[in-house]
Order: C-alpha cells, then sequence, then structure tokens
C-alpha cells in the first residue's frame, strides 16, 4: 500500500473525551428584595378618589337641576 491511500489522523486527533468543565453559569436562590412600604394604600385611595368624584359631580347635577327648575 502507498502513502497516498492510508488516511493520516489529525495531529490532535486523540480518541478520548473531552476533559470537563464545570457550567459556566450556575443558578442559585436569592432572596427577594424587601417590598417598598407605601405610604398610602392603593385601593383606599382610588377609593376616595371615586368617591370624592362622584360627590362633585352630584353637586353639579344638583346645581344643574336647581337653575332649570328641576327641584
Amino acid at each position: 500500500m502507498s502513502d497516498e491511500i492510508i488516511p493520516r489522523p489529525e495531529p490532535s486527533g486523540a480518541l478520548v473525551p473531552p476533559p470537563v468543565h464545570p457550567p459556566t453559569a450556575l443558578a442559585s436562590a436569592t432572596a427577594r428584595p424587601p417590598r417598598r412600604e407605601e405610604s398610602v394604600d392603593l385601593r383606599a385611595f382610588v377609593g376616595r378618589a371615586v368617591d370624592t368624584a362622584l360627590d362633585a359631580l352630584d353637586t353639579v347635577g344638583d346645581a344643574i337641576a336647581g337653575a332649570v327648575g328641576l327641584r
């Protein structure tokens, strides 16, 4: 056989498994950031805002009804 027919292995062609590397990113449990203390309860604030808006609209409606003579 001649040298042209026999395949030559690559210089770095070792038949061993690649080395085991540790993973690059590890998941870890982290504590959640502390909740921000809100000075005003949002639900109570929205409820007061809606009540105030409806009271103002009721007053305007009463004024219009009084001016037109419906009451």
